[in-house]
């Protein structure tokens, strides 16, 4: 186990996020009068580029698609420390997008998903080699249920953590489980998979299903944790926010820290709240003011 420079493998989406931020309250069915930022994202490259700019060796899986904006995001993620040497490309498709609208308060108001591209990471095309010596591996739920199966196995004895995503997509978690070392999902997400009502019920419930640790979060409600010591409930972090995109991934992408360098849960939880913290500071996807230094005088600051 590597401390302070993990290595982390990634395996799921990655995507140019298009972003609309309205100047005032968002109105439904109407044009709103706002800005509208480009921006390279995805769960999955999201969640890798923190880890890289937090000192981690990065392994970055997923499948790229088949056009010159596809190109410039690989470049992007190279550029930001990741290793795509395991990644593969969609030919015929175009790159993955996600289109988001925002609401006044800066979160999310609608949004749309075109991850065909994903499609081509199909499980014969997981290279084995990316899981090789990983301290842990982290996988979304945008990529296939067949291929997050065969990346679990690929993954050996490695920690294993997983974002849902969406309820939606949150399905595709279930055959892995009982395999995962820990999930970070929202209220929504958790309810889906565990079958039970509210943030401490599901989380306790996705224990029960063989979960190890589960952060269920819940924007400004804080984050409820559980494992098989029990449950407890951390309040978020106070912040003047700008925009939450982005803000779920940090929190996954410090639960993958937590867990690559053997943290505890209370420190990685407090840890992930403070990345989070700082996502939703920024007007960026990924902070760019983020370092291993910032998040630790956060901490400090805040007597974490």
């Amino acid at each position: 186990m590597r401390r302070n420079h993990p290595l982390i493998t990634v395996v799921g989406g990655a995507n140019i996020d298009i972003v609309g931020i309205p100047d005032g309250s968002f109105v439904s069915r109407d044009s709103n009068p706002g800005a509208v930022r480009t921006s390279a994202g995805g769960v999955g490259r999201n969640v890798a580029e923190t880890l890289a700019l937090l000192g981690a060796e990065v392994r970055f899986v997923t499948a790229f698609g088949d056009d010159e904006e596809s190109d410039r995001l690989i470049a992007r993620c190279e550029d930001a420390g990741m290793d795509c040497t395991y990644s593969v490309r969609a030919e015929g498709v175009p790159g993955s997008r996600y289109l988001a609208v925002m609401d006044s308060g800066g979160d999310l108001a609608a949004a749309v998903n075109d991850m065909r591209a994903l499609a081509a990471l199909t499980p014969d095309r997981v290279d084995a080699a990316a899981f090789e010596e990983a301290d842990a591996v982290v996988l979304d739920t945008n990529l296939q249920p067949s291929t997050i199966v065969r990346a679990a196995q690929l993954a050996g004895g490695a920690p294993l953590v997983l974002d849902p995503v969406s309820t939606v997509k949150a399905a595709a978690a279930r055959p892995v489980l009982g395999r995962l070392t820990a999930i970070k999902a929202n209220l929504r997400e958790a309810e889906a998979l565990s079958g039970a009502a509210g943030a401490e019920g599901s989380a306790l419930g996705l224990v029960e299903a063989g979960v190890s640790w589960v952060f269920v979060t819940g924007g400004h409600d804080g984050v409820w944790c559980a494992s098989a010591d029990g449950a407890f409930h951390l309040p978020a972090i106070p912040v003047q926010v700008r925009d939450a995109t982005g803000a779920g991934d940090a929190f996954a992408a410090g639960v993958a820290w937590g867990v690559a360098t053997g943290a505890p849960i209370l420190e990685t939880a407090r840890r992930a709240l403070v990345l989070s913290a700082i996502a939703l500071e920024s007007a960026s996807t990924v902070s760019p003011v983020l370092t291993q230094q910032t998040v630790d005088e956060r901490m400090e600051g805040l007597g974490l």
